[in-house]
């Protein structure tokens, strides 16, 4: 009686608790849907398209991990629709909001129900990124064109079928637009060539000759075509005539992204230098500039109220235009009203502090950052380049050492003050590293030589030369005495980093070049006598660095292996690979006589190339970096028990559970009475299960939703 009181007691204040605590936890974005594994996301993917919904309420963005939704009136992330297995390049809603489509990287299309967020259906009909989609006015039919693919695929929405497929054109789709009216689609090419479909019949009612067409749209009444191409305008069409009305040429780029406001009286259209420009849409006058955006425009959407444009660029990020403030012609100093989805283009540098609580990531967007390891929140920005990527970066006891690379690749301090220092200028340099202490950099040139730079004095120390081919990649060994390099000529060389000399030769030099078995990964182990090698085709090889013996091979990645890094305990191994997938590997069997050669763990939630791999200090979370812009957390630490509610780990589920979670309250560190593994016990852990009510994990009684019944279970198994 006694200990069900109790737990009528617990469960009582579980629900309590949830009710206060769950507004908070949907608000944490970065543990939203993460694939299995994953601790936490510390960005939002590289966005490709944007969408109003139908009623207004909502801003869909397309990214490299799936759609976030916005709210439209707040701008605070709604959710994220993803199936952790592709990027999606492009989306489009059905015109009564119930449907959003995604393109997917991979050619797949994706359908969610809006209402509900959940999956409706999927299709696979390209097998190259789907760039383009759009839905007729009645809703029944969603158009789809793939890029380096010549077809238009038609797709039945009621049936969850296909319909048509469209052929014509000679190059790759670009672009596809329903008329208002429905009957009538258009698609543009990389062939130059702007085709009119009828639907009813399938066939083409003309084909608009221009330069590879980037966008396309119909003007509200139908009566109008925009066609913007690589020619640098924006060619104005009659859709009834097939007579050309007017060119727009005021861009100085190629025209990739159209679009005319609902009312029909303004036409926005986007070029490769980010520009937009805003035209009446009846006299062909320039309105405006916005000139916020810095890289290529992917897409523009105007809102249906026509107040708002939203526009999204190559440079990661999603901005909101007011266009109330469209007074004056030729306005160029509008600020967007809102920035939706700024994030890190991809991942080129990722490092643990030494105290584990911090990570630093330098991205192709030129920016270093800084993140709090535990909560998985930004801190700061600590540099921001201009069309430049970090390619490295180190920390320092006085600082952050990181590398950016713009014409002239500049190596610089940035110090606790917020000040960054040059302290050296390097070019043609492809792969470079940082020593373990800091002090030296080993940096490559255009004649395939290694340079070796004392970072206090800035002088070189030394020139290695020995490779017959590009250096790809370049690292020292933790104990600093020796530094690997390998590339285009299949070997790796060993350096002695003192005096400079070559040491030894892992492999076969070949002079020939090209892709065969180039070496794109390296990495030590803690104690610096295990080397670990892969390249473009083939395993992951081992070798002895002391005896320059091959120890043994690796296998189990079916794509190119580039990023490799060994825990600072020595215990495991991490391999990633180009198709997005992590292996995790027992190194401890490494130098035995019966190495174990299959990977201990799967880890999949990227959705491109992984470009890099670091352990905390610890060796208890390993962070990736991709392509995909996401940087994941994953947690490595061994579960204390089969079930995560058996905290005291005595076998049996029982109140004596509860208890040791409440008296280990406050306790900052990984214990069985961690729950839910966010590194600190208190209530949050007696509210795993309520708060994460509807969240797929921990569904305990394997329903596929987390609610009461997965509590009740719990008071069933009292007493097992």
């Amino acid at each position: 009686m006694q200990q069900t009181r109790f737990l009528f007691f617990i469960i009582s204040l579980l629900f309590i608790s949830a009710f206060f605590l769950h507004k908070g936890f949907a608000q944490d974005s970065t543990r939203w849907r993460l694939p299995e594994g994953a601790n936490a996301r510390l960005s939002k993917g590289n966005a490709t398209d944007v969408q109003f919904s139908p009623d207004g309420t909502q801003i869909a963005v397309a990214s490299s991990i799936g759609i976030w939704l916005y709210d439209a009136q707040t701008y605070k992330k709604m959710a994220l629709l993803t199936d952790h297995t592709r990027g999606i390049q492009s989306c489009a809603y059905s015109p009564d909001g119930t449907i959003l489509a995604g393109g997917g990287a991979d050619g797949t299309l994706i359908l969610w129900d809006v209402p509900t967020r959940q999956l409706h259906t999927t299709f696979k009909g390209h097998e190259r990124p789907i760039v383009t989609l759009a839905f007729s006015s009645d809703g029944r039919t969603l158009a789809s064109g793939a890029d380096y693919e010549n077809i238009v695929q038609l797709w039945d929405i009621p049936s969850a079928q296909h319909r048509a497929t469209f052929e014509g054109h000679t190059g790759g789709i670009r672009t596809v637009t329903f008329s208002p009216d429905g009957a009538l689609l258009a698609s543009g090419s990389r062939d130059g060539s702007v085709r009119l479909w009828d639907i009813a019949t399938g066939e083409h009612r003309s084909i608009l000759t221009t330069a590879p067409v980037g966008s396309l749209a119909f003007s509200p009444d139908g009566t109008v075509l925009a066609v913007g191409s690589r020619a640098n305008a924006i060619q104005l069409w009659e859709s009834h005539t097939n007579q050309r009305r007017d060119s727009l040429t005021r861009h100085t780029y190629s025209v990739s992204a159209v679009a005319f406001s609902p009312d029909g009286t303004l036409l926005a259209s986007g070029s490769g230098n980010g520009t937009i420009r805003l035209w009446d849409a009846d006299t062909g006058q320039q309105q405006a500039v916005l000139t916020a955006h810095t890289w290529h425009i992917y897409s523009l959407a105007f809102s249906p109220d026509g107040r708002t444009l939203a526009s999204v660029s190559e440079d990661n990020t999603v901005r909101l235009w007011d266009l109330a403030l469209l007074q004056t012609p030729s306005t160029t100093d509008i600020q967007p009203k809102a920035i939706l989805h700024a994030h890190p283009g991809y991942v080129a540098a990722l490092a643990f502090s030494p105290d584990g609580n911090t990570l630093v990531s330098g991205d192709s967007d030129g920016v270093l950052r800084l993140w709090n390891a535990e909560t998985a929140q930004e801190q700061e920005l600590l540099f921001t380049g201009y069309k430049n990527w970090i390619k490295a970066a180190a920390f320092l006891p006085d600082g952050i050492i990181f590398i950016s690379r713009g014409d002239d690749e500049a190596v610089q301090l940035w110090r606790a003050t917020g000040e960054a220092q040059a302290l050296l200028t390097l070019q043609d340099s492809f792969s470079t590293a940082f020593s373990p202490d800091g002090k030296i950099l080993a940096s490559t040139d255009r004649n395939d030589a290694i340079l070796l730079w004392d970072l206090t004095t800035g002088e070189r120390r030394a020139t290695l030369k020995g490779h017959i081919h590009w250096i790809f990649e370049l690292v020292f060994s933790p104990d600093g005495k020796t530094l690997a390099s390998g590339g285009g000529d299949r070997a790796i060389l060993l350096w002695d980093v003192d005096s400079g000399k070559h040491r030894a030769t892992l492999g076969k030099q070949d002079s020939t070049g090209g892709r065969r078995d180039d070496v794109f990964g390296l990495a030590f182990s803690p104690d610096s006598k295990t080397l670990a090698s892969s390249g473009t085709y083939g395993p992951i090889q081992l070798w002895d660095a002391d005896t320059t013996e091959r120890l043994s091979t690796l296998r189990g990645h079916t794509g190119e292996v580039g990023a490799l890094a060994f825990s600072p305990d020595g215990k495991t191994f991490a391999s990633g690979s180009w198709n997005g997938t992590i292996l995790l590997w027992d190194a401890v069997t490494f130098r035995t006589h019966e190495p174990r050669k299959s990977p201990t763990a799967i880890l999949k939630g990227h959705t491109k190339e992984i470009t890099q791999l670091t352990f905390s200090p610890d060796s208890r979370t390993l962070a990736s970096g991709g392509w995909d812009g996401t940087i994941l957390l994953w947690e490595l630490a061994s579960q204390p028990s089969q079930t995560p509610w058996d905290a005291n780990g005595d076998g049996v589920i029982n109140a004596l559970d509860l208890t040791f979670v409440a008296e280990h309250f406050e306790q900052n560190k990984r214990e069985p009475a961690d729950v839910n593994a966010d590194g600190i016990v208190n209530i949050l852990d007696l509210t795993f299960v309520a708060s994460r009510f509807g969240e797929s994990s921990p569904d305990l009684n394997g329903d596929g939703i987390v609610n009461i019944l997965d509590l009740t279970l719990v008071a069933q198994h009292i007493g097992e």
